[in-house]
């Protein structure tokens, strides 16, 4: 059998012992002394290999349970690793998802305000416009107004023109007429008056 380094020292240490005793005591103590050693040692003998067994069994299981627990463990680490870069990687792709519709949302924002700005200034330009023309026709519809109503002016100061001198020649006409019949009349009694005479010296 071998022993350990621990139990031969203990052996050794226990011989030593036994015989520094026996030589202090008497014969039978001496003898019962030996025989007690011998039947420990013998005890001894036969359990130690069992202690060993015990002894390497527990160690291996020490080692299983030491090496389990740190496989778990390197597992769990593995595991909230694993965890933290799927979290990490999903984060950053929130992350960059969120700088993306920024970015779209910024654009499109740039986009509306530009054509915003420009569908005012073409409106702008299509209301100057309008106005300038409208402008224009009123202008021109206010010269042709101006122009009708001074033809019309005209025409009707030509017509109380003509009326006028009309009316003058009327006049006129009727007081030559009426002149003639008057002096027809003065003949007519110039003639009666002289005729009368006549008629006198004929009657």
């Amino acid at each position: 059998m071998v022993l350990t380094r621990t139990q031969a020292a203990s052996q050794a240490a226990a011989q030593a012992a036994t015989q520094d005793g026996i030589q202090e005591l008497d014969p039978e103590e001496a003898t019962a002394l030996v025989e007690y050693s011998s039947t420990r040692q013998a005890s001894v003998a036969q359990f130690a290999p069992c202690a060993d067994e015990l002894i390497a069994n527990l160690a291996q299981h020490f080692i299983a349970q030491t090496q389990a627990l740190a496989a778990e463990q390197a597992m769990l680490y593995s595991q909230q690793q694993g965890q933290c870069d799927a979290q990490n990687a999903a984060l950053m792709a929130v992350q960059a998802s969120a700088e993306a519709n920024v970015l779209h949302l910024t654009e499109q924002q740039r986009v509306i305000a530009q054509q915003q700005g420009e569908a005012l200034t073409a409106t702008h330009r299509e209301i100057q416009e309008k106005f300038q023309c409208l402008e224009v026709y009123e202008n021109k519809k206010k010269d042709e107004i101006d122009h009708f109503v001074n033809e019309k002016l005209d025409q009707a100061l030509q017509e109380v023109q003509r009326a006028s001198h009309e009316t003058q020649l009327a006049l006129a006409s009727q007081n030559g007429g009426s002149r003639t019949r008057f002096e027809d009349v003065e003949a007519n009694i110039a003639n009666n008056l002289e005729a009368i005479p006549a008629r006198i010296n004929q009657v």
